[in-house]
């Protein structure tokens, strides 16, 4: 388990009409390949559970978290892997 804070987030791509993300922290412990989960606390004091669903790494050596929900950049996340 670790805490970062969420760094950059972009629109990868659309599934069945649903966008899918990619999530770049501050620091990770995931690795690319790997699955698990991040938590947060949305603004409304609602907890999050946004599951990770890969991880890549780009050219640049940014590593990507893919998810099917957004989070805000500057969101501080807990994150699991596995």
């Amino acid at each position: 388990m670790f805490e970062a804070e969420v760094t950059d987030i972009r629109e990868a791509s659309r599934q069945q009409g649903r966008s899918v993300w990619q999530i770049s922290l501050s620091q990770t412990e995931f690795t690319p390949g790997a699955t698990g989960v991040l938590e947060a606390t949305a603004r409304s004091g609602a907890k999050l559970e946004v599951p990770v669903l890969e991880v890549v790494r780009d050219e640049a050596g940014v590593t990507w978290h893919v998810t099917m929900k957004p989070l805000l950049e500057g969101t501080m996340v807990v994150g699991r892997v596995g």
